[in-house]
């Protein structure tokens, strides 16, 4: 079995303790049902149906009677963004050795490793800290901001060179992804 196949099984298998810890009674954050939620947090059909792929892949309750703190629902979600970016890194770092690519290919994909998702990883590990560890929810907006030009300034390099690849599709995923939990975190009041 793959590596990232035990560790997509041990989140399944952790989703309701997750949840558990994350749905802290902060002032202000609504208790709502994952459907409800996603339905409030997504401006697109796209982005409601990944926020309810999501929240099925994690295994949340579904069911209308049963509520969550938000800030568990965006935990998910930045969860799944993590998840993302980790795939999306394996797969850039794949081409930086592929000899196969130009020498500006390949380092096109060394910057966006090294420049682009490593800071915007830590990014979400830092919002991640944040919705864990209290209340204060101030700064996210402009975290996530960061995180999301950090996407775009990958994808615009791999653009300019007119290379499009799976990985720029894994790109465009993670931008969904990123958006899902920015949507869900509004939902905060930030």
């Amino acid at each position: 079995m793959m590596i990232t196949t035990k560790i997509f099984l041990l989140l399944l298998v952790l989703a309701p303790l997750r949840m558990a810890a994350a749905g802290k009674n902060c002032p202000g954050v609504p208790w709502l049902g994952a459907v409800a939620a996603c339905g409030k947090a997504s401006g697109t059909k796209l982005i409601y149906n990944l926020c309810i792929r999501t929240m099925r892949d994690y295994e949340v309750d579904m069911s209308p009677s049963h509520k969550e703190a938000v800030t568990a629902y965006v935990i998910i979600a930045l969860e799944a963004a993590t998840n993302s970016y980790q795939e999306t890194e394996v797969a850039a770092s794949n081409q930086i050795d592929n000899t196969s690519l130009s020498h500006q290919v390949r380092d096109a994909f060394q910057a966006c490793v090294d420049d682009d998702y490593l800071p915007a990883e830590a990014t979400l590990d830092h919002i991640d800290d944040v919705l864990r560890s209290g209340c204060n929810f101030a700064g996210l907006a402009d975290a996530y901001m960061s995180g999301m030009m950090s996407l775009e300034r990958c994808r615009d390099r791999l653009l300019s060179l007119r290379y499009s690849a799976s990985v720029y599709s894994m790109i465009l995923v993670d931008r969904q992804r990123v958006s899902l939990a920015l949507s869900l975190t509004k939902l905060l009041g930030i």
